[in-house]
Order: C-alpha cells, then structure tokens, then sequence
C-alpha cells in the first residue's frame, strides 16, 4: 500500500487532499466499512463532509427531488453538471461522483466518454457513475482507458423503471441473482471502481461482497456490502410518504423545518419579528 494512499498502522483517512478511489479500496482491503450520501449543493455538501461521509453522489435522483421531475429520465447532463459543480465547490476532501443521466450513455462508448469528460472538466466530478452490466461493459471500458473512474449500479436500477415495472420491486432474487452476480463480475473486470447495489436480497449484496476485489456500495442490499449509501433527504427525514424498507430516517428534518417555517409566519403575523435586535439602528 503506497504511504500516499492511506495510514495503515492508524486506518486514518488522508488529511488536507481529497480522497481518491485508492483510499476507497484500501479502507475496504482493511475491512472498514464507509459511508457515502447523494448531495446537490453546496451546503449540503459541506456538511456531510465535516460529518465524516467519505464519498457524495450527485445523482440523477435530484430529478425529483430537487428539480421536480416524475422521475429520474428527465434530468440533463447540464442540470447535472451545474449541481456537481456546487457540490465540489463545497468540499475539501470528499471523493465527488456524478451520475450519468438517462441517454447520456446507453448509445455506446463514445457518447459516453464526451458525457463523462465534461463531469470532469465543466462539473470538477471526480468519478461517474452508470447503471447496468454486460451491455455497459463497452462503456466502462471505454472511460477507464481514458482515465476516468467508473462507479457500476446493479440491481434496481431507476434508468430502467419502465423495464422493471415500478421502483417498489426487489430484483436479484432467483436466477435473477446469478445474473447480477456475473454483471458485478463483468464491471470489475472492465475496471470499475466500485459498484453500487440497489434493492436485493441481503443474502446477494453478501455474494457479491465476497466475490468482488472492488467495494460494494449497498442501497437496501443488507449489511454485508463494503459501504452503504442513502440519498440525503431520506437520511435526514426530509421525504414523507412511503419510504423504501431499507430507508432509515436519523433525523426529523422535515418536521423541524416544518416548526421554523410555522414560527417564522407566526411572529411576521404577530409583528414581533423583527424586533429591535433585528434591525439596524
């Protein structure tokens, strides 16, 4: 292990430059388990750095979430690239994926490299992520060669919500597993970094954990995976509604918000704010 990649007598993470794909897989070598979380600004961002997430995905879920689309295959490569643009500019050492949207890439190697480079030259990304096995592996292939991180995505894949028949399906069970099994296997060998697991059975996210060199980066794939990582506003328990099993609200964000919001037109209404401490003399 080069001494620039990671302390192995602390297991400490670098300090004062970004992490990179090698401390990834160097923390995973050393079985420690990390964490990463969907981000799309600047604030955001900052945050979960300091709160110690090593990796923060600019996915193609702001779609929704963000912009307001019925789901994620509106989104643009420049609406992306706009966000993944705050979100670096927000950071210090955080590891920055961006999500290749829909379209972006499924037309072959070419337009997936011209997509990929301008991530990393208009956005500052500093990995790509794409959905899919075999029929990426071309793909892959292609932005490894020219010097560009690939992180995979296997399982629920949300490009492929009209194939699947909806977001709510658990995939991989069955032969259906073997197959994703042989797609992991297929993305490790074209040269991804790591691959992101949605929506499987706990038993297959352990699988494919134990046969993989690469981390696996588990969303509703059990504990066995080498990292897990949530979009943000699930975490925080922004999001209402129906949530997927595997989300885990850690905070009331909604609710809190809710009760700032509702004080603020109180006191507006009341006309106690502003008050003479918020006002210039």
């Amino acid at each position: 292990m080069s001494s620039a990649v990671l302390d192995s007598s602390t297991g400490a993470w670098p300090a004062g430059r970004r992490i990179t794909i090698s401390d990834l897989q160097a923390a995973t070598d050393r079985g420690e388990r990390w964490s990463m979380l969907t981000s799309y600004d600047v604030l955001t961002a900052g945050v979960f750095e300091q709160a110690g997430v090593r990796a923060l995905l600019v996915g193609d879920t702001s779609a929704e979430l963000v912009l307001g689309y019925p789901s994620t295959l509106p989104v643009t490569m420049d609406e992306l690239i706009s966000m993944t643009r705050a979100v670096v500019a927000g950071t210090r050492t955080a590891l920055v994926v961006a999500d290749l949207p829909f379209g972006s890439y499924q037309a072959g190697p070419e337009v997936a490299l011209a997509n990929a480079v301008r991530h990393l030259k208009e956005g500052g990304a500093h990995a790509v992520k794409l959905e899919g096995g075999g029929r990426v592996v071309p793909q892959v292939r292609a932005l490894v060669a020219a010097g560009i991180p690939v992180m995979g995505h296997l399982g629920l894949t949300p490009q492929s919500v009209n194939v699947l028949g909806g977001m709510r399906r658990v995939q991989g069970r069955g032969d259906a597993g073997e197959r994703l099994l042989a797609d992991a296997r297929e993305l490790q060998r074209a040269g991804a970094f790591a691959v992101v697991l949605e929506s499987v059975p706990a038993e297959l996210g352990n699988r494919v954990s134990a046969a993989l060199r690469i981390p696996t980066v588990g969303i509703g794939a059990g504990p066995g995976c080498d990292a897990q990582i949530l979009v943000w506003q699930d975490m925080a328990g922004l999001t209402s509604g129906r949530l997927p099993r595997f989300v885990k609200p850690f905070g009331t964000m909604r609710a809190d918000l809710e009760a700032a919001a509702r004080q603020y037109v109180a006191e507006v209404a009341a006309g106690s704010y502003p008050d003479p401490a918020h006002s210039y003399a």
